[in-house]
C-alpha cells in the first residue's frame, strides 16, 4: 500500500494519479478541507500564451530564485507546466480564457478559474478522488517509522499504518507565524521526516505576502497584475521608490516595502479603482469588498504566506530516505530558489502530485547533496513551545526584516524548547537564517543588508547521528 499523507492541490493529485495506475493508496488527513490549497486565489504559472515559452516562463523562475534555484530542477517543472495545463482540461477541469499577469513575470501566464482558482482546484480534485473511491482518512501524523535508512510506514493519532511507500504532501509551515494566509500548516510532515532521518533544506527562507488585509483574506496578486496600486495613508504611490518595477515586483521586494511603511508610520492600501470589470473578473475579492461593505482602497498588512523550505528532494519527489516521498510545500526541489515566482506553487504541486505514478517503482536515487552545505543539528529531547509562543516569537525574530542579535535570542529559546513539530521547524529556519549572514531573496538581514556571492549556496540539515 502507498499511504499519502495530506489533502492539498498535490495530496489529491498524486492520489490520484496513484488509484489511476491500479495503485493501492490511501489519503491520511487531519483536515479535507485542503490546507492552504483553498487559500491559492491567482492560479497556475504556465507558458502557453503566444509570447511565452518555458525558457522564458524559466529566466523569470531563476530571476526570482536570486541565484539559489536549481537550474535542472526550473527547466523540468517549466516544461512539464504545459503537460499539466492540458491534461487538467483533459480530466475536465476548466480554466477561465484570460491569462493573468503577476509579478515577477514577463509575461501573462496564469491559468485561473476565476479569482478562486485554488479551490476550485481542490473541489475538483477531491471530486475526482471520491469518484475514483480513494480511500480518505481523517488522522493526525505522528510519526514516521522508520530503519535503515528505509521508511516502512507512519503513525498517526488512531495507529500505525504500514506502508511499501509514503508520500509527504503535508504543505509548509506559515502558520508557526502570528500573521499568516492560512491555518494549519504547522511543518509536522516536514518535522516527521527530519526527525526519521531526512535532510531538509532552504528552511531560512520564508515568503511573505505584501496584501493581506487585517483579517486575513488574500488579496491575489493578480489585482496587481490587473493596474491595482499601493498607496499609503500620505496617497504615495510608493513601490517604485524601492524597486522600478513597482507594482509588479517580486513578493519579497513589495512585502519589505509594505513592512518598511508600516515602519515608517504609514498605513498602506491597496487601490483597486483602476482594476477594469473588478465584479466580473475578481468576484470572490468583489464579495468580500461588498459583504464588509468596502470600497476600492482597501487597507493590507503583510502576512507568512509560503515556506520555501522543506524535506530535500530530487524532481522526482524522493527524499534522502528510501521509500519517502514529498511533494507540493513540503519538498524542497530547488525551483523557488531564494524567492518563489508566484503562482509557481500550484504548479510544483499538480507537476510532482500527476507525475508521481511514472516515478514510484524507479530505483532510489535521491536528491543530490554535492555542492551544498551539510550541517548536523542535535535534536534534544524536551518539551515544545505553545503555538502561542511560537508564532509570537517567529513573527518577531524570524519575520519580513531579520537581525543577528535577535536570531540568536530565538534561538536560544528554542534549543532547548522544539519538542513539537511547530517549534523543531521553527528551530531549523531560525538556525539557518542565523547561518546565512546575507540578504537574499525573501531572506532579509538589517545587519547583513546585501548579497554575498560567498552564500551562493543552499543550507542543507540534518539530524546529528543521521547521516
Amino acid at each position: 500500500m502507498i499511504v499519502v499523507i495530506g489533502s492539498g492541490v498535490a495530496g489529491l493529485s498524486a492520489a490520484l494519479s496513484l488509484a489511476r495506475a491500479r495503485y493501492d493508496v490511501k489519503v491520511i488527513t487531519k483536515s479535507v478541507t485542503g490546507g492552504s490549497t483553498p487559500i491559492a486565489k491567482g492560479g497556475i504559472a504556465v507558458p502557453v500564451g503566444r509570447d511565452d515559452s518555458p525558457e522564458i516562463h524559466a529566466h523569470d523562475t531563476l530571476k526570482a530564485g536570486a541565484g539559489l534555484c536549481d537550474e535542472g530542477a526550473v527547466r523540468y517543472f517549466t516544461h512539464q507546466a504545459v503537460k499539466v495545463y492540458y491534461q487538467l482540461q483533459e480530466m475536465g477541469f476548466k480554466f477561465d480564457p484570460e491569462l493573468w499577469l503577476e509579478g515577477g513575470h514577463s509575461r501573462r501566464r496564469i491559468a485561473h478559474r476565476t479569482d478562486e482558482t485554488g479551490a476550485q482546484l481542490h473541489r475538483f480534485l477531491y471530486h475526482r478522488a471520491v469518484e475514483m473511491d480513494v480511500r480518505i482518512v481523517e488522522a493526525q501524523l505522528i510519526s514516521l517509522k522508520a530503519s535503515n535508512g528505509k521508511v516502512r510506514g507512519v503513525v498517526t493519532d488512531k495507529g500505525e499504518i504500514e506502508a511499501e511507500k509514503v508520500v509527504l504532501a503535508t504543505g509548509g509551515y506559515n502558520s508557526a507565524f502570528k500573521f499568516a494566509t492560512s491555518k494549519g500548516n504547522l511543518g509536522e510532515g516536514i518535522a516527521s521526516a527530519f526527525l526519521a532521518g531526512a535532510a531538509v533544506a532552504d528552511m531560512e527562507f520564508v515568503q511573505f505576502h505584501p496584501t493581506v488585509t487585517e483579517d486575513g483574506f488574500l488579496m491575489t496578486e493578480a489585482l496587481r497584475g490587473e493596474g491595482a496600486k499601493l498607496i499609503n495613508d500620505k496617497g504615495e504611490r510608493f513601490a517604485f521608490a524601492y524597486d522600478q518595477r513597482g507594482e509588479l515586483a517580486p513578493r519579497d521586494v513589495l512585502a519589505r516595502a509594505v513592512y518598511t511603511e508600516y515602519l515608517k508610520g504609514n498605513e498602506v492600501f491597496l487601490d483597486l479603482s483602476d482594476v477594469r470589470e473588478l465584479d466580473k473578473r475578481f468576484p470572490v475579492v468583489s464579495d468580500y469588498l461588498r459583504k464588509r461593505g468596502l470600497g476600492t482602497r482597501v487597507k493590507i498588512v503583510t502576512a507568512a504566506h509560503f515556506t520555501i523550505g522543506g524535506v530535500l528532494t530530487n524532481v522526482k519527489g524522493q527524499t534522502t530516505l528510501e521509500n519517502l516521498f514529498a511533494i507540493g510545500e513540503a519538498a524542497d526541489t530547488g525551483l523557488h530558489g531564494a524567492n518563489r515566482l508566484a503562482s509557481n506553487s500550484l504548479l510544483e504541486g499538480m507537476v510532482m502530485g500527476l507525475n508521481i505514478s511514472d516515478f514510484i517503482e524507479d530505483d532510489w536515487t535521491g536528491p543530490k547533496l554535492k555542492g551544498n552545505d551539510l550541517i548536523e543539528i542535535e535534536v534534544k529531547q524536551a518539551e515544545g513551545l505553545d503555538l502561542d509562543s511560537v508564532k509570537e516569537g517567529n513573527w518577531r525574530h524570524l519575520g519580513v526584516i531579520r537581525e543577528g542579535k535577535s536570531l540568536e535570542e530565538w534561538l536560544n529559546v528554542l534549543k532547548d524548547r522544539h519538542g513539537n513539530a511547530w517549534s523543531l521547524v521553527s528551530y531549523l529556519a531560525a538556525y539557518s537564517a542565523l547561518v546565512r549572514r546575507e540578504s537574499r531573496g525573501s531572506h532579509y538581514r538589517s545587519d547583513y543588508p546585501q548579497q554575498d556571492d560567498s552564500f551562493r549556496k543552499r543550507f542543507v540539515l540534518v539530524r546529528k547521528g543521521s547521516v
